[in-house]
């Protein structure tokens, strides 16, 4: 896990250095994995830091180290597959600054058959977490599912944690799993694949609440379909009654020879149930995208939400009520009912999958970093980026600033400013490093670059990074959220 600290702070909740790290303590996979995370400057000026490895008992696991950064937008990539300081295990870092950082942490397979995720630090902790979707020896059509969720003591104190299983037809507390004693700044993985306490098929959600006052935890959740395919995403410390979905796909034919569908999962965590028709998606449909279906895309969940419980917005198996070849912006709203949203990303019959965090449709920044973009690195590493104008009356002007990574080649002009560019009232802007010409392509920016991206407009956005390993089998694909400034 990673954890940001302000002086400032970040949590990184799970951190592997290994070549046999989950053979012991997990059995969604068998795989070893392995992370490097990036961070990036939020502030204008210098910002200096320090990187903290902790293991799982709350011991160091190397020496610390620091950082410098100078201006927005600058970046450091730490790679812990790499760093002979740290012996194979698995744990958590937390990093302190002077000022805002931003992180995201990439977790993968190396060495094998690609299995990857990516998800951002969190910057500060909270008394209880929500995580949508969580599985135990389900089945999909992409293959058995099972849930990891990595808890991190984000507080100073050691604490007791408590995850509550909720089965996702009834809407009740099928297990209670307490973790007492987490140390300060440690993590632990609980693995429901090995969770006896739970029957084959089971689907539901889960609650992580510290149950020591003042505690703080923060949470991720893996979660793995068939052999390959993962998908990362952090649990959810805030709520609310309008969220908004940058991009939303409908068996969408792409470069993996298999359909890319982008089931949202909606948490109701209002404390009652929600009735039929008290969730509404909308969405826009972008005009590059193939079908010419449905230019508006209405729908309302079938069937009642218990509190605690989810519905899905699915057009992966249901062919009738979801065009083909349509992709598009989404809005989702509650009414007055709070819930949580997040959204998979599944390259429906293969490896391939990620996922990211819904956006709260309340936000009111008007800066955005992307900690990393790459465009098609020489090992096939790419990035596709996502800006979603919040406001869905009025058009947003946006500036993109491109600046270069120091370790991108020096021969390169990475560096690039886009000015002028408009996104429509609650639409989006992608820009799509994956490809080299046509839709959403940035043909500016050189192959081989990779740096960050900070965008500036004058309405509210928000967005979502999509990184793929383009020349891979297995899953090379992954998605996380980025972060917002005033």
């Amino acid at each position: 896990m990673f954890q940001m600290r302000k002086t400032a702070a970040l949590v990184i909740t799970s951190v592997f250095a290994a070549s046999t790290l989950l053979s012991a303590s997990a059995q969604s996979t068998t795989k070893s994995l392995s992370s490097n995370f990036t961070l990036v400057n939020l502030v204008s000026g210098a910002n200096n830091g320090q990187i903290q490895y902790v293991l799982q008992d709350g011991s160091e696991w190397r020496a610390s180290e620091t950082f410098s950064l100078n201006g927005i937008g600058d970046l450091v990539i730490k790679r812990q597959y790499s760093d002979a300081q740290l012996s194979p295990n698995s744990g958590s870092v937390v990093v302190s600054t002077d000022g805002p950082i931003g992180a995201v942490v990439q977790i993968q397979a190396r060495g094998q058959t690609p299995t990857s995720g990516a998800y951002v630090g969190v910057s500060e902790g909270a008394a209880s977490a929500n995580v949508p979707l969580v599985s135990r020896q389900g089945s999909s059509l992409s293959g058995e599912t099972n849930s990891q969720i990595i808890i991190q003591n984000a507080s100073s104190q050691q604490i007791d944690v408590k995850v509550d299983l909720i089965d996702s037809t009834t809407g009740n507390v099928s297990l209670t799993k307490n973790f007492p004693d987490i140390n300060p700044n440690a993590s632990v993985e609980y693995d429901l694949d090995t969770e006896a306490g739970l029957p084959t098929g089971w689907f539901g959600s889960a609650s992580v609440t510290s149950e020591t006052a003042g505690g703080q935890v923060a949470v991720v959740s893996n979660f793995f379909t068939g052999d390959n395919a993962m998908q990362t995403f952090n649990a959810f410390t805030k709520v609310g009654t309008s969220w908004l979905v940058p991009l939303f796909t409908s068996r969408l034919g792409n470069q993996s020879g298999n359909p890319l569908s982008t089931p949202i999962a909606v948490q109701n965590v209002s404390g009652a149930e929600i009735p039929i028709g008290g969730v509404t998606l909308t969405c826009k449909r972008d005009p590059s995208a193939p079908s010419t279906e449905e230019p508006t895309l209405t729908r309302t969940n079938s069937t009642p939400i218990k509190n605690t419980a989810s519905f899905f917005f699915n057009p992966a198996p249901d062919t009738s009520g979801y065009p083909e070849q349509w992709y598009g912006a989404c809005s989702i709203s509650s009414g007055s009912a709070n819930t949580a949203v997040f959204v998979q990303m599944r390259f429906v019959g293969g490896d391939r999958a990620g996922a990211y965090e819904g956006i709260l449709g309340s936000g009111t920044n008007t800066t955005l970093v992307v900690p990393l973009y790459a465009k098609i690195l020489d090992n096939g590493f790419a990035s596709a980026i996502t800006i979603q104008n919040l406001n869905t009356t009025t058009a947003a002007n946006v500036t993109l600033t491109y600046k270069k990574d120091p370790g991108a080649p020096a021969e390169l002009d990475c560096d690039e400013i886009f000015t002028g560019k408009v996104i429509q009232p609650g639409g989006s802007l992608i820009q799509n490093m994956r490809i080299e010409s046509g839709a959403n392509s940035v043909p500016e920016i050189p192959n081989n670059c990779s740096g960050s991206l900070t965008v500036t407009s004058d309405q509210p956005i928000d967005g979502f990074v999509q990184f793929d390993f383009l020349r891979d089998s297995g899953d090379g694909f992954m998605a996380h959220n980025v972060f917002t400034l005033p």
